[in-house]
């Protein structure tokens, strides 16, 4: 993983076998970041986890060339990085939030920091009904 911060930026590739999640995870909470706007995810996935919808999970081990954008915000004190994607090859489209995902190749990611906290608070009413990533953002 290599980064670079330039006043409200962060750039980072992600390389071979590094998780996405884990990673920007990992620069946010070691940049300070808890309030961006995940602008630009493009790359290449090789295994990982997705949401398709309200109770619906799946896992996926093939590459996947991807697209993707979201947010950073805190939830329960920690950097939460909230990332939608899209991904596909010659034989399948997939897209939904990314849970985890390993990357084959690289991947390249553009944040844009807010300069202030975004906060997630758990929604026990979403939990209740099957919801898997049931943290709501509090504007």
């Amino acid at each position: 993983m290599k980064y670079r911060r330039l006043q409200n930026f962060i750039v980072a590739r992600l390389d071979e076998d590094e998780k996405i999640i884990e990673s920007l995870e990992r620069i946010c909470s070691h940049e300070g970041v808890t309030g961006g706007v995940i602008l630009s995810a493009v790359g290449a996935l090789k295994s990982g986890t997705l949401i398709f919808r309200r109770g619906c999970q799946g896992e996926f081990n093939e590459h996947l060339e991807i697209i993707g954008n979201g947010n950073i915000s805190r939830a329960e004190g920690k950097v939460k990085v909230h990332l939608h994607i899209a991904g596909g090859n010659e034989k399948t489209v997939m897209t939904g939030h990314l849970v985890e995902g390993v990357v084959t190749v690289f991947c390249e990611i553009l944040i844009q920091t807010l300069g202030f906290n975004l906060e997630r608070k758990m929604d026990h009413s979403l939990l209740n009904q099957g919801v898997l990533n049931p943290y709501v953002l509090e504007p």
